[in-house]
């Protein structure tokens, strides 16, 4: 054992956390990866390369880049109006004459609060699926509530509002401009060429449940973890009968606002296309100025409990996690899990970080001491002594 596995392994004893997948790069290339802990509690299956994760909110990453391809073919521009390409009226009612474009969707600007959850919930439990984004969107839907917008016109600045629910229309109009369900889009035009082929937004795409790690929340009450999800005891979930679904008209079925299951080995090769400019080993999925617009600032300022203060096009720029570095990706935080893919676009270094469970201490700042601690020990190793 390693000077670097001792000190991870401290940590994790440190923080109790269940189990870690990390990975690192620099210069175009992997340069380390390891895995830690335990996948499933119960059934003593540890962490390893093989390992799937439900990473939360870095999928909203991933529906972005489906996105920007599609802009790229000319199909839409990010200044659209999001409800004219869905074909709904998509209008906060306090500011109906205002569009809610693509890019306020994808920098949280549009002011659609989570009054979504019930929706999402429903959506996924039909078989076959019926619901659509009416339901939710328009004032007579059975899921409309007055708290879906917020107070602000859309595009002001000073009403960012981290929106879970963009996500999922921005993952709608992928499925609207390309004709293809939102899970087989990103097979076919991401995860496919960039060789992700541990990935999918489709639980029944997995042959292997033992693969999937169990995520936990750590209860204080009675000091050990309880299962947040994926607990699915080695069976698999009954599949969807998606064959009378229209592409379009519900982007929740996939949960793209958090649900994307992947590898640390695969959510590296997608964490190294966009340190690369939007390439891969020759594989390119977004042309260069492409990628740099989706990681450049269009938002600045200080919301959600200082977490948010520069936004991309779905990626955050942040830079608390390792001082003196603004990095480019995005964190992930659902039923226990934390996750983070953050690269530093000039010099071309990044690391992942998934955790499926561990005891939470704030940090000095956004981020929680697990993060932190593991970021800095990474870039230290890897990065500061080069």
């Amino acid at each position: 054992m390693n000077d670097l596995d001792v000190r991870i392994r401290q940590l994790t004893e440190r923080h109790r956390i269940a189990g870690l997948a990390a990975s690192v790069i620099r210069n175009g290339h992997k340069v380390w990866s390891g895995a830690y802990g335990s996948a499933n509690l119960d059934r003593h299956i540890p962490v390893s390369e093989h390992t799937v994760f439900r990473i939360a909110s870095i999928s909203k990453t991933v529906v972005a880049t489906a996105l920007m391809q599609l802009a790229e073919q000319g199909l839409c521009g990010i200044d659209q109006d999001a409800g004219e390409l869905l074909g709904l009226p998509l209008r906060n009612p306090r500011y109906p004459e205002l569009p809610v474009t693509l890019k306020m969707l994808m920098t949280h600007t549009s002011g659609l609060q989570d009054e979504y959850a019930r929706f999402v919930a429903d959506s996924r439990r039909e078989n076959p699926p019926r619901l659509r984004l009416a339901d939710l969107l328009l004032p007579d839907g059975p899921y409309y509530t007055d708290r879906l917008w917020g107070e602000g016109p859309p595009g002001d600045p000073g009403h960012f509002e981290y929106s879970n629910l963009g996500a999922v229309l921005l993952a709608a109009v992928v499925e609207k401009l390309s004709g293809e369900r939102f899970d087989l889009y990103c097979r076919k035009h991401l995860f496919e060429p960039l060789g992700m082929r541990n990935t999918s937004f489709n639980i029944s795409d997995f042959e292997r449940m033992e693969d999937i790690a169990v995520l936990y929340e750590y209860s204080d009450a009675e000091r050990r973890f309880i299962v947040g999800t994926d607990d699915f005891q080695g069976r698999r979930p009954e599949a969807i009968n998606y064959s009378g679904y229209v592409p379009g008209t519900n982007g929740a079925l996939f949960s793209p606002q958090g649900g994307l299951r992947t590898t640390v080995k695969d959510l590296t090769g997608f964490l190294k296309a966009h340190a690369g400019g939007g390439e891969l080993g020759g594989t390119r999925i977004l042309r260069r100025e492409t990628a740099e617009r989706m990681h450049a600032p269009h938002w600045s300022g200080h919301r959600a409990e200082g977490f948010f203060r520069h936004s991309g096009l779905q990626f955050q720029l942040t830079d608390d996690l390792i001082p003196g570095h603004r990095l480019v990706g995005h964190a992930g935080d659902a039923y226990g899990l934390l996750s983070d893919m953050y690269f530093e676009p000039q010099e071309r270094w990044g690391f992942v970080l998934i955790m499926n469970g561990l005891v939470r201490r704030k940090g000095r700042g956004a981020f929680f001491e697990a993060e932190e601690e593991l970021a800095g020990l990474l870039y230290e190793t890897f990065l500061h002594t080069r």
